[in-house]
């Protein structure tokens, strides 16, 4: 009666510990560790006075995965004109920074977060952000 007690409380316990993992919402998991207006970016080029590049307008923000599973992320940072500049799907191990920027920012990005390899969560496509977040 003993080892039947146990056994279920042990089945207990692990159907538990799956329906809290199912349950997990991994958007949690990413949080904004910093954020920096004006600093310089490698990756833009806008100048001022014909040959000085001037870094004025870049918007950079980093992320960090707070949980301690692997996710996949995607980031859109949105420029000044509307469009969004849109980042490639990548894994993110636990702790590990993101950075992601826009050349002539807003100030807003937006995000989508899964666990990695979970293929019931949809994560649009860069045209799908582009047309469908456009001026927003």
């Amino acid at each position: 009666m003993r080892q039947k007690r146990l056994l279920v409380l042990i089945a207990l316990i692990n159907i538990a510990y799956f329906a809290d993992a199912q349950g997990q919402n991994y958007t949690e998991c990413l949080v904004k560790t910093s954020s920096k207006w004006g600093a310089p970016c490698d990756k833009c080029e806008n100048y001022k006075d014909g040959y000085k590049r001037d870094f004025s307008g870049t918007y950079q923000v980093e992320l960090k995965n707070s949980c301690s599973e692997l996710i996949e992320v995607k980031v859109a940072m949105q420029e000044k004109n509307g469009q969004w500049r849109t980042f490639p799907l990548k894994a993110i191990a636990p702790n590990e920074h993101l950075n992601a920027f826009a050349c002539t920012g807003t100030g807003k990005y937006m995000y989508w977060v899964r666990r990695v390899n979970d293929t019931e969560i949809v994560i649009p496509t860069d045209q799908e952000i582009i047309t469908e977040y456009r001026n927003r």
